[in-house]
């Protein structure tokens, strides 16, 4: 199978993580595959099979031009997998310009969906997509009571994550959170519950700068905690570096359906998350105590006491049966075949 994917860019965050490992993921399995990018920005290109072929639409110098690229390239694929609604905007406007088929496969990573709900322009009639992927309970509900799609034509399908290898064999110390400084990423509750617990925490992020970071600076000033607390940038790919660490978090107030939760689950980590995204659905049937209802310290210490005692193979168990590639290869061509037949 011909299988295009689109993409605006590759800078660091869920959507692209996604494109890149489904990109990687169909390679892999011997189909043919082409990943269209808008502008060459970002710093996921280098995590992307070399067998993938890469065409940059340089739409910054001439959307115009981009568009007629676009449905050039496009011609001979089998599917066009879109991710992001700005994507999906300029595919359709490229199709109405420039004409093609349009065997289009619109998958909406959109985060904000708990409160923006409005439609946009042209969704109910001319740009109404055939098949819809939604990463979330939330978005599929939109799909269908909003833009009035077809039940049978809308797909909810969790994000996934490769299983690295991983890049330490040295003992397991310290804490790990992995989140772009942001207040919604709740970095202040994770810095205080280090600090009340004792722990070293080490923060990836893309860039430690910006009014956020001064705000977290000065409550680990206050904390008088600045041994203790690392911001970790210039990794793009954390996953094989969580291993060095023995426990995670994740405190997000809100989020859309965060792959680092699945990538604690890949390498088999002990962790404490905050109650949003799908995946958690799944880790709360099985251990509950790793989810959490609120932001309260006791309550988080109490449950910590619990998740350390799990074993690496309990939880790299979970990763196996209800997130492993295997799994989402299969979705995806349950999807594919609805649009092809």
């Amino acid at each position: 199978m011909k299988i295009t994917q689109v993409i605006d860019q590759l800078g660091i965050g869920g959507a692209e993580r996604v494109c890149v490992n489904l990109c990687n993921l169909f390679v892999r399995n011997e189909h043919e595959v082409k990943l269209i990018v808008f502008d060459q920005i970002g710093q996921l290109f280098d995590l992307l099979d070399e067998r993938v072929d890469v065409v940059i639409l340089d739409k910054k110098k001439s959307k115009f031009k981009a568009y007629k690229k676009f449905t050039q390239e496009v011609q001979d694929a089998d599917i066009v997998h879109v991710h992001m609604r700005q994507v999906y905007r300029f595919v359709q406007k490229a199709f109405l310009l420039f004409g093609g088929k349009r065997k289009i496969v619109f998958h909406d990573h959109y985060g904000k969906i708990a409160v923006k709900k409005h439609v946009p322009m042209f969704y109910r009639t001319i740009f109404k997509p055939k098949v819809y992927i939604g990463c979330s309970a939330l978005l599929t509900d939109w799909a269908i009571n909003n833009v009035k799609m077809k039940p049978e034509n809308v797909f909810m399908i969790n994000n996934f994550v490769a299983q690295y290898a991983t890049n330490s064999d040295e003992s397991a110390q310290g804490w790990v959170m992995t989140g772009n400084l942001k207040p919604v990423k709740n970095h202040e509750f994770a810095i205080r519950f280090a600090a009340e617990m004792g722990k070293e925490l080490s923060i990836y992020c893309a860039e430690a700068e910006g009014e956020y970071y001064e705000k977290l600076c000065k409550l680990i000033q206050t904390l008088n905690y600045e041994d203790k607390i690392h911001f970790k940038t210039g990794c793009f790919n954390v996953q094989p570096e969580l291993k060095r660490y023995e426990f995670a978090l994740l405190p997000s107030i809100s989020e859309g359906d965060p792959l680092v939760i699945v990538e604690y689950l890949a390498q088999g980590i002990p962790f404490l998350v905050s109650d949003v995204g799908e995946s958690v659905k799944i880790i709360q049937k099985h251990y509950p105590f790793l989810v959490q209802k609120d932001y309260n310290i006791e309550n988080w210490k109490e449950n910590y006491a619990k998740a350390i005692r799990l074993k690496d193979t309990e939880i790299k168990t979970l990763y196996r049966n209800y997130f492993s590639e295997d799994l989402f290869l299969e979705k995806y061509m349950t999807v594919y075949q609805k649009i092809l037949s």
